[in-house]
């Protein structure tokens, strides 16, 4: 009963289409048949009755069966009349379609009734009357009544046809349909997917029923709080009807990109959210939609816009939209007036908007929203015979606004009366429910209920034999969604409160385990894509507890390093992701289809990309076409790119694991220090890393180190002489509980507005460790493993100073590094110069200005010679495979630029991470013309005696400090902005001189020896 409102014709076709009898059928018969099968009801009933008459002489049960099939064609007939309510020419009143339903099944229940008297039926003529009993009694809304029917149904097939017989799939697949009309989503889920599994082998994968069985079943997983497996049912419905094309299936693409706005709404990425609603905008504008008949009528037309407004409700609430949030939610409200008689469409969406606008006025009067709930509860309860609502889940919200406002008496109270109403409800409401019953308890202090209800809201989830102390993520049900992690959240808060009062380390032991647990579920709710708002907090969320359970663990190595892991692979991998698949294409055969559509998509985006940048203010409707072309492509660039890593999918599987700090840590030498930093909402974490160890250090303040890096990056950039006090207390704050002295070298993975500070302004002498960075562990790690295979080095030059930004010792700057190595030098060059070169190179060095959009990340560039296109923005160079082991970008700012919450700083640097490039030098402010000449020739001096980059740049800086006369040059704004992220590996090996003179006595000797040998034998 696929969304019955669209799939009637079919299913009715198929009831009359496939008659099989056991009877020696008359001609009369034969031909109503056939006429009945062409949905000429009048005449075929015409033709039944002179068949009646004919064969008075026949067989008692073929009269049966012959007066049987004209009440079937009646039935058929009065609910073919029935469609004429969604047919826009002859339109019917919705009390006239009920009367003819109601005509239809009198008439269906006469055929049933009178047939069931054979002794010897024919089962498949007895299953296509009882197919429209149970579709005419749900086209009337009395669901329950049909499931009972169905499956009589069911019985009739069972021993009649095969299960993999499509009508029999068919009949599984509509009795999910009703289940799911009933509220009963796990048995809606089983029959969906028995029915898709069996439409797979009949039909095949691409076909439009396995589609909308995985639309279908995608909504039950929704109601289940399922949710990356609804994402992952939606993405198949919708591949399988995009590739089949054609009209109807654009009709079941509006609903499926409906539900795909609705989910990625929900996730928090509203960019791609956004991109379904131009989606489904487009689609009902085609002429196309209108004339199949989508929308049929007032009444339908009525219901989608509703459901728009509803969607677009949660979705600016999501936003932190609060005006356009309170514009739809009132829109709702003001448009269904609850005084009169509502129909069941009416009643959900005004019950979900009351519920839904609580949520919003909590914030401003808990009470308001209480208001606001029982309202929806008092209608919930009002249809419940007439449309089998339920208040469950809002009573459910009720109690959850008496707990926020510590009313746990009164939530107690709703809570017990819903005891015994749990048993109907899915696995996501129980667990709900547990959850709030064990924070009502925590709330009257009765400690032993609360750890009771916790641990049975846990063993809810449980799918093993094992205790509940002792489970993994993958002993529980995969019920992975936001509700899941805050419910986790709340079990380790009351463990960790129990410890807080008791000292007793089981306690601790427990709450980390749920931190650890409610970690890994949203491990499994993350996409691996770009973070939004909402995962960052969550992830954020998470962070805090295992940081705080993590500090009071006595430095146990093995807790500490699984919290490690754990946050580290929760982060976001999306830079991470694109430098893998950018490093690893270039060691696999991609075939030319691929790599020829792939550079097609690439140039046409770049066009439309840089439109955009270059149009931000231009007219809102070229603007919107072009956003979505843009979304167009980037899916499509999307799907090439997969199916480059599914022609190669051992290889990308062998390359791609999860993150293991023990890994990290065998690779390092013994005078290598990481320092990972973490800030929460109210601390700055340090995770110490060396090869023998691993702690997690003492937090620091975080309202202090904020308040003293903002007075060193103000002295830094403004180039106050009294620096020095402010670089100590920050010295003191970041380094006093740590001993660098054993140390050479020192990876700083910093966060948040530590990423704009360069760390070896503080430690800066002859003595210091090397300093490099790195955005993540992750991606460090990945850097690392590319290492230079000592070819000749050969450098692309590229220098630009247009009139409006001169940069007088750019050209200079690039000629004195050709002198040190080979290459090959591009002055003044153009931005189509460069693309064309770049692979000529295995280092680039841009020496030219950028430009830094803190609105609009993704156009932020690097300006090349011209006036024309001459901006090369940070959304193409995401584009690109580069090739290179290194890219010096001396232009300013090239390592700044706009801190996102979870993905860090959007900057040049991270571009060309993006691309591939495992290696970059670039310039946290606008660092000096003069200063940056002589900085990088000192650093490929050094890079060019064998040394690591970190080492190499370092000894640069500390050259620019000896050679520099001026003191008022030697301030650390000159020398400190150029920072090097990433691998730091050597480009030229090195060649120990100290060894041939180490040799030369022994050859020397060996020489006259021989001499001396000759001249004793003479």
């Amino acid at each position: 009963m696929r969304h019955l409102a669209l799939f009637f014709l079919p299913l009715f076709w198929l009831s009359f289409g496939y008659s099989q009898t056991i009877y020696q059928k008359d001609s009369l018969t034969i031909l109503a048949d056939s006429i009945h099968n062409q949905g000429d009801y009048d005449q075929a009933i015409s033709i039944r009755k002179q068949a009646i008459e004919f064969q008075y002489r026949a067989p008692q049960d073929y009269q049966t069966y012959l007066n049987a099939k004209y009440f079937h064609t009646n039935s058929a007939y009065y609910e073919f009349q029935s469609y004429n309510y969604h047919n826009s020419d002859k339109g019917i009143t919705k009390k006239a379609r009920e009367q003819y339903l109601d005509s239809a099944l009198q008439a269906s229940i006469k055929a049933r009734d009178l047939y069931a008297s054979v002794q010897r039926p024919d089962r498949m003529f007895q299953y296509q009357v009882q197919n429209r009993v149970y579709h005419q009694t749900a086209y009337l809304g009395n669901w329950q009544h049909a499931l009972e029917q169905a499956q009589l149904g069911y019985e009739f097939l069972e021993d009649t046809l095969s299960k993999t017989d499509k009508i029999f799939v068919d009949l599984i697949y509509d009795i999910g349909y009703i289940h799911s009309q009933l509220g009963d989503y796990s048995k809606a889920v089983e029959n969906y997917q028995a029915s898709l599994n069996l439409y797979k082998k009949i039909v095949g994968e691409n076909h439009t029923d396995v589609a909308q069985a995985y639309n279908n079943i995608a909504v039950e997983y929704r109601h289940l709080g399922l949710r990356k497996k609804e994402l992952v049912s939606l993405l198949k419905a919708k591949t399988i009807w995009e590739d089949l094309g054609g009209d109807d299936n654009k009709k079941h693409l509006y609903s499926c990109y409906g539900n795909l706005f609705y989910w990625y709404s929900y996730y928090g990425d509203f960019d791609r959210a956004e991109e379904y609603i131009l989606k489904k905008k487009k689609l009902r504008e085609e002429e196309v939609v209108k004339k199949s008949g989508f929308l049929r009528n007032e009444e339908e037309i009525y219901r989608d816009q509703l459901s728009n407004w509803s969607d677009l409700m949660h979705h600016y609430a999501r936003k932190n939209d609060t005006l356009k949030t309170a514009l739809y939610a009132n829109t709702i409200l003001n448009t269904i007036d609850p005084n009169k008689t509502l129909l069941g469409f009416e009643v959900k969406f005004l019950t979900s908007t009351l519920k839904f606008y609580g949520s919003i006025v909590e914030k401003k009067s808990n009470q308001d929203a209480l208001d606001l709930v029982e309202k929806a509860i008092g209608l919930q309860e009002k249809y419940m015979t007439t449309y089998y609502t339920k208040s469950f889940v809002f009573q459910l919200y009720k109690a959850e606004l008496l707990v926020s406002a510590e009313r746990y008496l009164e939530a107690e109270k709703v809570l017990d009366a819903l005891q015994k109403l749990k048993v109907d409800e899915d696995i996501a409401n129980k667990f709900k429910w547990t959850i709030l019953s064990a924070r009502t308890a925590q709330g009257l202090y009765d400690q032993n209920k609360a750890r009771l209800l916790f641990d049975q809201s846990f063993a809810l989830l449980n799918t093993s034999d094992r205790s509940i102390d002792k489970l993994s993520v993958s002993d529980l049900l995969p019920l992975i969604s936001f509700e899941t992690i805050e419910g986790f959240l709340m079990m380790g808060d009351f463990y960790a409160q129990l410890f807080q009062q008791d000292g007793t380390h089981e306690n601790l032991r427990k709450a980390t385990h749920r931190y650890l647990l409610a970690a890994k579920i949203y491990n499994q709710l993350y996409l691996g894509q770009r973070y939004n708002e909402r995962l960052f907090t969550v992830y954020n969320d998470i962070n805090e507890r295992l940081l705080e359970v993590g500090s009071l663990q006595d430095n146990n190595s093995a807790v500490v390093s699984e919290i490690l892991n754990t946050i580290e692979n929760n982060a976001s991998k999306l830079t991470w992701s694109k430098f893998v698949f950018n490093t690893r294409r270039q060691e696999v055969d991609v075939p030319k289809r691929f790599i020829n559509q792939e550079e097609n998509i690439k140039s046409e985006l770049n066009f439309y990309q840089d439109a955009l940048a270059l149009a931000k203010d231009g007219p809102e409707e070229k603007i919107s076409l072009w956003k979505d072309k843009i979304y167009e492509l980037k899916s499509d660039l999307v799907k090439i790119q997969d199916s480059i890593k599914e022609e190669n999918k051992t290889y990308y599987q062998l390359h791609i694991k999860s993150f293991d700090i023990a890994t990290l840590q065998k690779s390092l030498k013994e005078r290598k220090l990481i320092l990972k930093y973490i800030v929460t909402n109210k601390k700055l974490y340090t995770f110490s890393i060396s090869k023998n160890s691993i702690a997690l250090l003492p937090p620091i303040d975080k309202l202090k180190t904020m308040s003293t890096l903002k007075i060193c990056l103000d002295k830094l950039k403004l180039r106050k002489q009294d620096y020095e006090s402010s670089f100590n207390a920050m010295r003191r704050l970041l380094f006093d509980s740590i001993d660098l002295e054993p140390y050479n070298r020192i990876i700083i993975v910093a966060d948040g507005a530590l990423n704009y500070f360069p760390f070896e302004a503080l430690l800066l002498d002859k003595k210091m460790p090397s300093v490099g960075y790195a955005s993540s562990l992750l991606l460090y790690q990945e850097q690392r493993k590319m290492h230079s295979n000592y070819e000749t080095l050969k450098v692309g030059a590229f220098s630009a100073s247009n009139i409006q930004n001169k940069l007088p010792r750019a050209s200079d700057e690039v000629n004195a590094i050709l002198d040190i190595f080979e290459g090959k030098s591009f002055i003044n060059a153009s931005k189509n110069e460069f693309l064309e070169h770049v692979e000529d190179s295995n280092v680039l060095h841009l020496a030219m200005h950028s430009n830094i959009d803190e609105l609009h990340p993704e156009f932020s560039s690097l300006t090349f010679y011209g006036e024309n296109d001459n901006q090369l923005f940070i959304s193409e160079l995401y584009h690109e495979s580069l090739d290179a082991d290194m890219a010096v970008l001396s232009a300013c700012d090239t390592g700044s630029g706009f801190y996102e919450n979870g993905e860090g700083v959007i900057s040049l640097s991270r571009a060309f991470s993006y691309a591939g490039v495992p290696s970059t030098v670039v310039s946290l402010w606008k660092v000096d013309d003069e200063a940056t000449a002589k900085i990088m020739t000192y650093f490929y001096e050094h890079l060019k005696l064998g040394e690591t980059k970190d080492e190499a740049l370092k000894n640069a800086k500390l050259d620019y400090l000896n050679y520099t006369e001026d003191h008022l040059l030697k301030h650390p704004y000159y020398w400190s902005g150029f920072v090097l992220s990433g691998n730091t590996d050597a480009l030229v090996e090195a060649r120990s001189y100290w060894v041939y003179f180490a040799i030369l006595p022994i050859v020397v000797l060996g020489f006259f020896s021989k001499k001396l040998v000759k001249f004793f034998k003479k």
